[in-house]
């Protein structure tokens, strides 16, 4: 099978404190995450973000949890974070996803999930 190679979405505003799904499976098709791009925009501030690979629940959307979290990162001020995997993140079933949390920080932060999928 062919993979796309692209963008697996659009940049993803998160707030101060929230948290988002940056990459839902809807396709039936496997996702391969390769890396996301986290930047904080405070000034003077550290934000500390959390990232989960949940998988679906029952086929809805899982929850975020400890026992789904891989990452847990300090954003410096005005910083950029290429979190990369050395091998993808396998993404199969509807509804498996990769959600973020802004744990701790003053101001918001933006995401973009880059990987392949398949065609």
């Amino acid at each position: 099978m062919a993979l796309a190679q692209t963008t697996l979405g659009g940049v993803v505003h998160i707030s101060t404190g929230a948290a988002a799904t940056v990459y839902t499976v809807s396709s039936g098709k496997p996702v391969y995450i390769r890396s996301l791009i986290v930047h904080g925009l405070n000034d003077e501030f550290t934000n500390n973000v959390e990232i989960f690979v949940v998988p679906n629940n029952g086929g809805s959307v899982g929850t975020a949890s400890s026992v789904n979290r891989i990452a847990k990162l300090g954003i410096s001020t005005c910083d950029t974070f290429f979190f990369e995997c050395a091998y993808p993140i396998t993404l199969v079933n509807n509804n498996d996803t990769v959600q973020v949390k802004n744990s701790f920080g003053l101001d918001a932060i933006n995401v973009v999930v880059l990987g392949d999928k398949e065609a």
